[in-house]
């Protein structure tokens, strides 16, 4: 009997995920009602706040949900399997019965409802590639490592040709980090990497600002690749492969920014580059999302005192700049309370990770999801002051989007079934010591 009592002990609610993500939705929800907010006091159109509401309760269904089904059953490609296949399919169907909205096919409407399958295919590349690595005991990982890249290949092609080249790249980030996780001998690896970008980066850089010195990157990076081929004898491969396709990378960028960017992507990173100088929008949105932070000041302008976004200065203000319209009403205390929950939400995820680091298959899920969620943090805010070129991502539980909202619960519930996971193995432990 004590036996049993202690075996049911197994679920509880982690309030470090779950306390700072229902204070962030709150607070989506504050921002979302205050950029409707009438210049004569009265709340005008309140369906995308009730919309991003119900968004928000059935995201919080699935996380409660998500906790209480074993994660580990996704080391069976037989269930990852049907995942991939239906993400292929409703991206797919996206070219078929997707309306063009702005220019752009990303979303399918059903009964109302705009559903994103970008934001559903960040999550199966890592439910995917975590799947690929778990059979690491069978497989050598170099050839794991290129299998996972040719699943998630087909996804990446087809989110850019929506188009969204920034979701491209970020589900291709994503799969990387992923995939570099699962491999071995990570300072290796990471001297690998650094040799990839130090030999890929000038050429892009080069093709851009038309600066030849980005070149001496070049320079640093064979010095440290001469330095690693001789320091251990394994690492003579890893590092001549490393330097052979940053290279490869570096002349496939530059035909890349010459022949296959479209106009407005370029654009975008130009007016990263010089954004007080470009007055196209684009750089006019960065400068006014600038500005509206700036005015925030300390303490911001109050609840419905914003003046970018009601005076419609400010683009985007519910979804790509949201922030912006947070900062000029709450101000920097308000910002910082903002990166203090996430904060909270992310070291939780290291730290759960790291207490799973014995079981390779979760710790990448885990990684996985919190770089996920740090990248979208990363990127909206980056691109809200203007520290990186303007892309179209949304900020996590503040933006008004159902479908990143509703990932994003189902995300964090997936950790919570991890705590769940640990917390009972821990109990069955301790339950065989003590018996």
């Amino acid at each position: 009997m004590k036996l049993e009592k202690k075996s049911k002990k197994k679920f509880r609610l982690d309030l470090f995920i779950l306390f700072p993500a229902i204070l962030l939705s709150v607070i989506g929800v504050i921002t979302l009602l205050s950029t409707t907010l009438g210049i004569d006091g009265t709340f005008e159109d309140m369906s995308l706040v009730n919309k991003q509401l119900a968004f928000i309760l059935f995201g919080f269904f699935l996380y409660i949900i998500i906790s209480l089904v074993d994660i580990s059953l996704l080391k069976h490609w037989e269930i990852v399997l049907p995942i991939y296949i239906f993400t292929i399919l409703l991206l797919l169907a996206v070219f078929i019965w997707g309306p063009v909205i702005n220019g752009v096919q990303r979303w399918l409407v059903i009964g109302g409802i705009q559903i994103q399958p970008s934001e559903i295919a960040k999550l199966t590349v890592i439910f995917t590639t975590s799947c690929v690595f778990s059979y690491k005991d069978k497989y050598n990982q170099w050839i794991l490592l290129f299998v996972s890249f040719l699943l998630v290949l087909p996804i990446v092609f087809l989110i850019y040709l929506e188009p969204a080249g920034s979701m491209s790249l970020l589900t291709l980030t994503i799969w990387f980090l992923v995939a570099f996780t699962g491999l071995s001998n990570q300072l290796r690896n990471t001297v690998a990497l650094i040799l990839l970008s130090l030999f890929s980066l000038p050429f892009l850089l080069i093709a851009v600002t038309g600066n030849w010195l980005y070149f001496l990157l070049a320079v640093v990076g064979l010095t440290l690749g001469i330095f690693a081929f001789y320091f251990r004898d394994a690492w003579k491969v890893v590092v001549v492969g490393s330097v052979v396709v940053g290279i490869l990378l570096g002349l496939s960028s530059l035909i890349m920014y010459k022949s296959v960017l479209r106009e407005y992507q370029k654009d975008r990173i130009v007016a990263f580059l010089n954004p007080t100088e470009n007055t196209g929008d684009i750089g006019f949105n960065v400068n006014q999302a600038r500005i509206a932070i700036g005015s925030g000041q300390i303490w911001g302008k109050g609840f419905g005192n914003g003046t970018q976004s009601k005076r419609d200065f400010l683009p985007e203000h519910q979804t790509d700049f949201i922030y912006a319209s947070f900062a000029e009403e709450f101000g920097l205390v308000g910002s910082l309370l903002l990166l203090f929950l996430y904060s909270v939400i992310l070291i939780r995820g290291l730290v759960v990770s790291v207490d799973n680091s014995d079981d390779s298959f979760l710790s990448m899920i885990l990684i996985g999801i919190i770089m996920k969620i740090l990248l979208e943090i990363f990127i909206n805010i980056g691109t809200n002051t203007g520290l990186i070129p303007a892309t179209g991502i949304p900020l996590p539980l503040i933006s008004a989007g159902g479908t990143i909202t509703v990932m994003t619960l189902f995300a964090l519930g997936v950790i919570q079934s991890i705590i769940n996971r640990s917390v009972g193995v821990r109990n069955n432990s301790n339950i065989i010591d003590n018996y």
